[in-house]
């Protein structure tokens, strides 16, 4: 079986892995810190069309 690490043990890995999902698969910031937040668009920033070729 392959591991994804080298540096830890296998249940290391998994702990490692458990901390990490709340942040990754999460719909809150990812930051400790709020100043460190992308601020958002101010209300007279132009309307970007999202990537991707949409409707």
């Amino acid at each position: 079986m392959h591991r994804e690490s080298d540096r830890h043990s296998p249940r290391e890995d998994d702990e490692l892995k458990a901390e990490l999902r709340g942040t990754r698969q999460g719909n809150g910031p990812s930051r400790a810190e709020e100043w460190r937040d992308p601020e958002g668009p101010a209300d007279d920033d132009p309307d970007v069309p999202p990537m991707g070729g949409g409707a």
